[in-house]
């Protein structure tokens, strides 16, 4: 039996959504269905696919493969792989979709990932991002599909601390959670609370907020380079609410982080 090394590593995740395979094969190949789960901005030509979460986060992917509502196979572009090896890889992710009385079996398969320890980071964080955006993909289509996504997201770049200390000076002991719901006083002096979807100390929540239309609020901890500053990413994804209110929980967020982590604009 050959022996699994880490240059072998390769994130594997299949959800089941219950949403005609059609509709699901929409939200992944076109860019105002991907806005709706994925990113804030997407663009699809016949050749590529450009999605965008601002800060200078930004995917490049190229169509290498389409068998329409069956298989798609995107590579990435050379910016991937120089984020932490001069070595160039060809990293590619794969959907493939199966569809039966209106449920679609939906199976991620993204690979090409190094051994070396500096591509430890960038797995992790792919394979923790493709199982909190797949959950947001199955519960868009099944909660809210069809519906444009409004998005609060509040941001910082922090140095010099751990993901832990991070982690413990935003949700300190103010987190509840009993099976698959959670209840989070949080520093917004609001309490979040609803089904937990993933959750991962001391870097990801996802939750449903129950008493807010139905939307998701995501927390993530993020280093996207090694040796880099962490990122702290609070988003609630919500459909139906008016920016306008959006725009001012962002900006309630954005002073809460400010304020916790002593940035100063």
């Amino acid at each position: 039996m050959k022996k699994e090394t880490k240059a072998d590593r390769v994130i594997d995740i299949t959800r089941s959504i219950n949403s005609p395979v059609k509709a699901v094969w929409k939200a992944l190949t076109e860019a105002k269905e991907l806005e709706r789960w994925f990113p804030l901005k997407a663009n699809v030509t016949g050749e590529e696919i450009q999605l965008s979460w601002g800060s200078d986060v930004n995917w490049h992917m190229e169509i290498e493969e389409v068998k329409e509502e069956e298989y798609l196979r995107l590579g990435y572009d050379e910016s991937h792989h120089r984020i932490v090896s001069a070595v160039p890889r060809r990293l590619a992710v794969e959907f493939f979709l199966h569809g039966k009385d209106d449920v679609t079996t939906l199976r991620i398969v993204h690979k090409g990932f190094g051994g070396e320890e500096s591509w430890d980071e960038m797995y992790d964080g792919v394979r923790r991002g493709w199982g909190t955006e797949s959950l947001s993909l199955k519960h868009y289509l099944e909660h809210h599909a069809g519906k444009d996504r409004i998005v609060a997201l509040a941001s910082i770049q922090t140095d010099g601390v751990s993901y832990q200390e991070l982690w413990d000076k935003l949700i300190g002991g103010h987190l509840r959670i009993n099976g698959n719901h959670y209840a989070w006083d949080t520093p917004v002096d609001e309490t979040y609370e609803g089904r937990l979807m993933f959750y991962n100390e001391p870097q990801d929540l996802l939750g449903t907020m129950q008493d807010f239309h139905n939307s998701l609020f995501r927390l993530s901890i993020e280093r996207f380079a090694p040796g880099g500053d962490i990122y702290i990413w609070a988003w609630i994804g919500a459909y139906g609410v008016p920016e306008k209110e959006m725009k001012e929980l962002e900006k309630q967020w954005q002073e809460k982080l400010n304020l916790l982590y002593h940035v100063q604009h």
